[in-house]
């Protein structure tokens, strides 16, 4: 521990100093975070507390070449954790094929968790693009879910993380002109068969943005396609993905999601999107699966899923939001309202709240409502 403690250590001063170096950018945020978590009967109230740090670097090594390392640091204070200590386990958990994810403190309803979710080499020369290293490789197009994003997976209740996961990958991209590439990424796997690689063409046809990918998705075949576009001045964005097992021809579903999103006239921003999760295979019920990402070809808790998201501007500096999932086959849905409030420059108040809501023996049964501030500073 003391080994990983002074690993962090070295990371998070390495970082202050260089940011006075040419070349070498540093960005980041403190965020305080505490929350009240009510049962699904609004009672029983339980307090936790969440101080999150991030560090993200760029040193640009020349006209070509570019070096990125991210990461953050967490401190998380949570009654759960005393009545379930595989949570800790799961932050430690990396399924990369680097391990860079490690619990320096765990004490009872305390952990604290480093990681390095952004670590690669990338260099770019007229049309071609190179990149290795733990990456964001974002195929996906809708707003809400990704049955394109084979690499990267996210909890869509994962708000703290609006970074999202990266993956240890090779990655080419090749630019053919307006709007249009070819991309292939590989990620390797501890277990071979847990690799995912991939290609992808991008094409502009008459105002739409079609993409069309094949590949291999751990241990089965996927072929997919995507579309973004408008209708009256609407976007109109849809995906998806079909998977085979290779052992099994039977084995085999459609991933799919298709949306709108509208500006209106009083500066809301409205997004209805509409998921069918053909590979849906039920999960262990514990609630704090809830901030874990799926898989690509099992992407939400449900077969079905219906989301409609509203953002509005109430002052240059006050906005507020509303998202809610209904869950059909599942007789569940969550709501999310939230506000954000600019105090001063480099310095923002959030107040996110999670209600949940479900049917007997569903994930969203027990997992109640939570209730956030959260105070972050930028630089």
């Amino acid at each position: 521990m003391r080994t990983r403690i002074f690993t962090l250590f070295i990371f998070i001063t390495t970082f202050s100093c260089l940011k006075a170096t040419e070349n070498i950018t540093v960005r980041g945020y403190v965020k305080e975070m505490p929350g009240v978590r009510l049962s699904n009967s609004f009672s029983d109230p339980a307090f936790d507390n969440l101080i999150h740090n991030r560090l993200n670097l760029r040193w640009d090594l020349n006209n070509h070449l570019r070096l990125v390392a991210e990461g953050r640091n967490r401190i998380i204070y949570n009654p759960l954790f005393a009545d379930y200590p595989f949570f800790a386990d799961i932050l430690a958990k990396d399924d990369g094929l680097m391990d860079l994810s490690w619990n320096w403190l765990n004490n009872g309803r305390w952990v604290g968790n480093s990681e390095i979710d952004r670590i690669f080499m990338d260099y770019r020369h007229n049309d071609w693009q190179f990149r290795v290293g733990r990456q964001r490789i974002n195929w996906g197009i809708n707003l809400v879910s990704n049955p394109n994003d084979l690499f990267n997976t996210y909890s869509f209740f994962d708000f703290d993380y609006e970074e999202r996961p990266g993956a240890d990958a090779l990655r080419i991209q090749y630019n053919m002109g307006f709007a249009s590439r070819v991309e292939a990424a590989y990620s390797p796997a501890r277990d071979g068969r847990q690799s995912v690689g991939a290609l992808m063409w991008v094409t502009n046809h008459r105002g739409y943005d079609f993409q069309i990918l094949a590949g291999y998705y751990r241990h089965r075949s996927a072929v997919g396609f995507g579309w973004a576009g408008n209708i009256g001045g609407a976007g109109f964005k849809g995906e998806a993905t079909w998977f085979q097992g290779l052992d099994n021809s039977n084995n085999n579903d459609i991933v799919a999601a298709t949306g709108v999103d509208y500006m209106f006239s009083n500066g809301t921003f409205g997004v209805l999107e509409f998921l069918y999760n053909g590979g849906y295979r039920p999960l262990e019920s514990a609630a704090l699966l809830l901030n874990q990402p799926l898989s690509a070809d099992n992407i939400m808790f449900s077969e079905y899923a219906i989301t409609l998201s509203l953002q509005h501007p109430f002052s240059p500096v006050l906005s507020g939001g509303m998202a809610i999932m209904s869950l059909p086959d599942q007789q569940s849905f969550f709501i999310s309202p939230s506000l954000s409030y600019s105090l001063m420059t480099n310095w923002d108040l959030d107040f996110i709240s999670q209600i949940f809501a479900g049917g007997r023996n569903t994930i969203f049964e027990e997992a109640g409502s939570a209730w956030y501030v959260a105070l972050k500073y930028s630089f």
